[in-house]
């Protein structure tokens, strides 16, 4: 089953975030054809695809799903149309999810009761004009961290000297 938590950056016109939406419909689609589960996160126009602990290599522009051999800037290695009727050929797929460098990501929750995750922040008090933000901890959609070095970082903001990164 996909997930999608995307959110929209910036402004878009109507019939633009239509088709976004599409697209983005087709690719989880596309990935549960495949049966394999993922998370589609980030921002709508150029979503992370997260499967287990790793964002996978590859990313989408306009309606093709792009692989590439590493996360970061990589060598494009196939393409597929996102399309209702999808096309493809599975060993390029293959190859390219047992190959390719995937992102390690990072989450962090707390070690006494691992099954609660930095969902996301909230704010002390909008009434009083405190825009304070603290973490708020959840069992599903754990907040997502690219590098173990922010993860530490948010450790040390807000002193959650009582959670661990994974």
């Amino acid at each position: 089953m996909s997930i999608e938590r995307t959110t929209i950056k910036r402004q878009l016109d109507p019939d633009l975030k239509k088709t976004i939406q599409k697209r983005n419909y087709r690719l989880a689609k596309f990935w549960q054809q495949l049966g394999i589960d993922i998370e589609i996160i980030g921002d709508i126009e150029t979503p992370a695809i997260i499967k287990d602990d790793y964002c996978l290599a590859c990313y989408v522009h306009n309606f093709h799903l792009i692989f590439t051999d590493h996360y970061d800037k990589g060598k494009e290695l196939y393409r597929i149309k996102l399309q209702n009727d999808l096309a493809y050929e599975m060993r390029p797929i293959i190859d390219w999810f047992t190959n390719a460098t995937h992102r390690k990501i990072y989450k962090i929750r707390i070690k006494a009761v691992p099954e609660l995750y930095v969902a996301g922040y909230s704010y002390k008090s909008k009434e009083i004009g405190d825009k304070s933000k603290f973490p708020v901890f959840g069992r599903y959609a754990p907040k997502i961290y690219f590098t173990e070095q922010y993860a530490s970082e948010i450790i040390d903001i807000y002193k959650l000297d009582f959670c661990e990164i994974i």
